[in-house]
């Protein structure tokens, strides 16, 4: 890929080749960083990202509390883990079941993006969605992970699969329908992280709970504090603008 090409795609694509010469020459550091000097320096840059709206969470909370919905016991459990605890998807899929304390009322395993264990509190809420499914719904099988697939044999659920759950969960919920509404489970992941940034939680602690192995991890998250984004908010009153442009706002 040449220079040009790299400036085109932008700072991913940067990060993308000088992790593959890393790879392919780990041998050779010194003449790696020289080609990396050729590289075009870019910035990188965040989008703004789509997140629930309160009302969104309303009808979701709903939705999964309700017992005559078209949701399985399954997609109930898996969508009260990720809106309460912010888990990632690759955890549920994975998730063993020995990873629920039932006595101490903790949840805990590896999360597989960083290697770290994650231990959290079992609430009443996810722990009764959890407890439903695994009594009254999830299939005799000797499959070590919590959450199988219907069909025989039953495996642990694909990653793909969550995305899958996380649409109909949405469907029936009656939100975010529209083509180019994001519908993953990272808008839960989002929520928890963005709700106690508005109640004024310390960020330290909110990075524990979701995992993360850096503070910084949790930047992508500040763009939708709006509670202390409108402090930072600057005064337009003195500039020279008519009051006719918000007469219809």
């Amino acid at each position: 890929m040449s220079p040009e090409n790299i400036l085109l795609r932008g700072y991913a694509s940067e990060k993308n080749v000088a992790a593959v010469l890393r790879t392919c020459a780990p041998q050779n550091p010194e003449i790696i960083m020289k080609i990396l000097t050729f590289l075009p320096s870019l910035r990188a840059v965040r989008k703004n990202i789509q997140y629930l709206q309160p009302e969104e969470i309303t009808h979701l909370k709903q939705t999964l509390k309700d017992e005559l919905s078209l949701l399985s016991l399954r997609d109930r459990a898996i969508g009260t883990l990720a809106l309460y605890t912010g888990i990632r998807c690759c955890d549920i899929a994975r998730l063993p079941l020995n990873a629920v304390d039932w006595e101490n009322d903790r949840l805990h395993f590896c999360q597989h993006k960083t290697g770290v264990p994650l231990e959290l509190p079992l609430t009443a809420t996810v722990g009764n969605a959890l407890f439903d499914y695994l009594q009254y719904e999830r299939p005799n099988t000797e499959c070590e992970k919590f959450f199988v697939t219907y069909r025989y044999p039953h495996r642990r659920l694909k990653d793909v699969s969550l995305g899958y759950i996380s649409r109909r969960i949405m469907k029936v919920a009656g939100i975010r329908q529209e083509v180019n509404d994001r519908k993953g489970f990272h808008l839960f992941r989002h929520h928890v992280a963005t709700e106690p940034l508005g109640n004024d939680i310390p960020q330290p602690v909110i990075s524990r709970t979701l995992g993360h192995t850096s503070p910084d991890s949790l930047e992508v998250y500040l763009s939708a504090d709006s509670k202390h984004l409108k402090n930072c908010a600057l005064s337009i009153e003195n500039l020279p603008i008519r009051k006719e442009i918000f007469a219809d706002a």
